[in-house]
């Protein structure tokens, strides 16, 4: 399972690992001296064996530390494949020994640290399976401690039921604090998907509004003009264009015009402005005469008025605001910029759905779109919405 670096989950999943790492220098501590620490054993055991158990059990874990800041799926890697080389090590542990028992009744040390690879197992693959890590450690330790040291089977017993109540308490409490942030991951991701249908919908529905408003207005133009005594000569022109918009409006298939043209693009947008910045005046640059798909129109419109919102909510009450828009016949660059109090995009929340949902996603749901937002402190922001022509 693929997750995004970004979210609860990851973040949480980035604690847990650095503090394997902590772990992993406070159990090699306790580890170091006494019969049953790696020291000890290093003349008990194949030297190839020692370095390698020691490398999977200690070092890998210590490396998380570094590695977790710089990538987590770096982490997670690694993360597993000290849990497989524990395991590893810990079933090759008796043919590894090069004595009959460990000397002193010291017992196998790598079982001082399983509780490190079974909080790992848990976290790094989140799946029901990897609970065999903590729970197997019980069986694991006790018949490798038979084996390998002098002591009563009793007592390895005990030790491989102490080993598994201790590690599945650490990997139980690791991997409850996981998945809370992932649950808080998927709730976000509903609550994105289902304000970007909300969005969709109000745009929908203000721009049936909007172009119906506008077809008005041409027929207004049209009777007005042809009131004229002197009327102009693209009269017929008018009235004509002004017939199909009023053709189109009848038709009883008829849901919301497919394409616009970049008059009707501009007049949208500015009038998207304007039901937010009354007194803001978008400026807008036709180079062509291509029509605009509907659904990019409408991408367009609930995009720039998240970005007007935004601009008044938190730019400040002495900013000034601007829009742009240009059009040709390969694409809509639609900018909205304020010279207000800006922001760090970084610090910006992924569950804040107004940049994310409403102007960067909403954009990347159409075909050529994207929308990228760009701020500093004391800087001002700036907004830019991009469809090209495919």
């Amino acid at each position: 399972m693929s997750r995004d670096i970004h979210t609860a989950g990851a973040r949480m999943e980035r604690v847990v690992y650095t503090a394997s790492g902590i772990g992993a220098i406070v159990f090699g501590a306790l580890l170091f001296g006494g019969p049953s620490g790696f020291v000890a054993q290093r003349a008990q055991l194949a030297p190839w064996f020692w370095f390698t158990s020691l490398a999977f059990a200690v070092l890998l874990p210590l490396s998380l530390i570094a590695i977790t800041r710089l990538s987590v799926p770096a982490a997670r890697m690694i993360a597993r494949t000290s849990v497989v080389g524990f395991i590893a090590s810990q079933l090759l542990w008796v043919p590894a020994m090069t004595v009959p028992m460990l000397a002193d009744h010291g017992d196998p040390w790598l079982q001082g640290i399983n509780a490190l690879p079974s909080t790992l197992a848990v976290v790094a693959w989140r799946g029901g399976w990897a609970w065999a890590v903590p729970l197997g450690q019980g069986p694991i330790v006790a018949l490798v401690q038979i084996q390998a040291s002098e002591g009563p089977a009793l007592d390895a017993v005990l030790n491989g039921l102490g080993a598994v109540l201790f590690c599945s308490i650490l990997a139980g409490t690791a991997f409850a604090v996981v998945r809370a942030a992932d649950a808080q991951d998927e709730a976000s991701e509903r609550a994105r998907a289902q304000a970007s249908i909300d969005a969709r919908r109000r745009t929908r529905e203000q721009e049936l509004g909007r172009i119906d408003a506008i077809v008005h207005d041409d027929i207004m133009s049209v009777l007005l003009t042809a009131s004229r005594s002197d009327p102009s000569p693209d009269l017929a022109v008018q009235a004509q264009r002004a017939l199909d918009a009023v053709t189109e409006i009848a038709a009883p298939d008829r849901d919301a015009p497919a394409e616009y043209t970049p008059s009707e693009v501009v007049a949208l947008l500015r009038a998207t402005a304007g039901e937010v910045v009354p007194d803001l005046d978008l400026t807008y640059e036709l180079r062509g005469a291509a029509h605009v798909p509907r659904a990019t129109v409408a991408a367009l419109a609930e995009a720039l008025a998240e970005a007007l919102r935004n601009a008044r909510r938190h730019a400040g009450d002495d900013a000034t605001v601007r829009a742009n828009a240009v059009l040709d016949d390969d694409a809509v660059v639609v900018t909205i910029e304020d010279d207000g109090r800006g922001f760090n995009p970084d610090s910006v929340a992924a569950s804040r759905l107004g940049i994310r949902v409403s102007i960067v996603d909403r954009m990347a749901a159409v075909d050529g779109g994207a929308g990228s937002v760009s701020s500093r402190p004391g800087r001002g922001t700036w907004v830019t919405l991009m469809w090209t022509r495919r």
